[in-house]
């Protein structure tokens, strides 16, 4: 059976750069075109070029920018996927050919939700010394799942009482807990940083404690 497609009838060397090719579909010249594009596409002289082939060759070239920005704003720290895409927007990049950046990415290994989920679950933890109420959205507004997000803080193996008594000993190191209104203020400090009730009462009364031995 014939195909009405039209066809790859010529693939030349480009005059002025070697490493490009002109690309010539039913004795007309298409386009000139990087050599390893054309061999990632498998292209060869005699294969059909309609419509299907014409936009896989295109969202390969268009891809080419695009995953160098993305290798660029990776290179300056870890992204989320929807971070990451919406960057690449911004930048100028057609949404489905950002779409098709990200896939790359994932692939290759160098964007990871679940992985990056839980590296800054660990780092609000022991740096920021933060209760998980408040690792949760800080997780959350960095474009990561909710699911993945929400499973990395519950994965947590940190002992967050150490962490609300660490706030105790340095931010409200001053405070005049004898006093109700300012004890008051403290335990509801400890609620802005992401401690449960349970765990800003007990880190509490435990400084109170240990102040009057």
């Amino acid at each position: 059976m014939i195909s009405n497609k039209p066809q790859i009838t010529a693939i030349t060397v480009h005059k002025e750069d070697p490493a490009k090719r002109d690309l010539f579909v039913d004795g007309g010249f298409y386009s000139t075109l990087p050599l390893h594009l054309l061999m990632e596409q498998d292209l060869h002289v005699g294969d059909p070029f309609g419509e299907e082939e014409q936009a896989a060759l295109l969202l390969a070239a268009q891809l080419i920018p695009a995953m160098e920005k993305a290798y660029q704003y990776l290179g300056y720290g870890d992204l989320s996927r929807k971070r990451l895409y919406e960057k690449l927007v911004r930048f100028g990049i057609e949404p489905h050919v950002a779409e098709a950046a990200c896939d790359r990415m994932e692939q290759k290994g160098y964007v990871n939700d679940a992985e990056l989920a839980v590296k800054l679950s660990e780092k609000f933890a022991r740096v920021k010394h933060w209760g998980p109420r408040r690792i949760l959205p800080e997780i959350l507004q960095r474009g990561i799942p909710a699911p993945l997000a929400k499973e990395a803080v519950e994965m947590l193996d940190w002992d967050f009482e150490e962490s609300a008594a660490y706030h105790l000993q340095t931010k409200y190191r001053k405070s005049d807990l004898s006093d109700r209104k300012e004890r008051d203020r403290v335990y509801q400090g400890l609620l802005r940083l992401g401690f449960d009730y349970e765990t800003a009462r007990g880190a509490l009364d435990q400084w109170i404690e240990e102040e009057h031995e």
